[in-house]
């Protein structure tokens, strides 16, 4: 009986790595993405009244701590935006005016932007409610009438311990 449980355990740890691996996508878009490990937990699904949804995501892997002994949660951001009504660059600026940054670098599909005539941005801000500094990776761009931002984020004391995360799902955006 206890050998066929741990057979049986083993089967749904590889089932659940699998899925891990498996490209999710977006609903109402042709946009599939990865996440690279179980790792990688869904939180919930905010629909906005403008007529799109966000979807969270949070990295519970291995436990991150920052340079004030904080736990740190890195989190995936989708938001996704239908029937805009603007170009790309106007909506860059709209979410850019919702949330103001500091662009560090700029990037393109040349410079590792995994899609075609969009835009990316490594971003900083620093949160007023906790005073801490946090970097981002946030990718634009557009599927037929949709708009979509990927965030990938954490404290800036953190970040280039989750940068290969990072590139790895940005990497996986079809």
């Amino acid at each position: 009986m206890k050998k066929i449980f741990l057979i049986g355990l083993m089967g749904l740890m590889g089932m659940m790595s699998h899925f891990a691996q498996a490209q999710l996508t977006i609903p109402g878009t042709q946009v599939t993405y990865r996440l690279n490990n179980e790792d990688w937990r869904y939180l919930r699904t905010f629909s906005l009244k403008e007529g799109g949804d966000i979807y969270l995501y949070c990295y519970t892997g291995e436990v991150i701590v920052d340079s004030q002994g904080d736990t740190v949660l890195p989190q995936l951001r989708i938001y996704v935006v239908k029937n805009y009504d603007g170009d790309l660059y106007e909506f860059v600026y709209d979410r850019y005016e919702r949330q103001p940054y500091q662009s560090l670098w700029e990037f393109s599909e040349g410079d590792g932007l995994p899609s075609s005539g969009g835009l990316g941005y490594i971003g900083a801000y620093t949160n007023p409610n906790d005073q801490k500094d946090y970097q981002f990776y946030m990718t634009y761009f557009k599927d037929k009438k949709t708009y979509i931002e990927f965030r990938l984020e954490t404290t800036k004391d953190t970040f280039e311990q989750m940068d290969f995360e990072f590139k790895d799902i940005l990497g996986s955006i079809k």
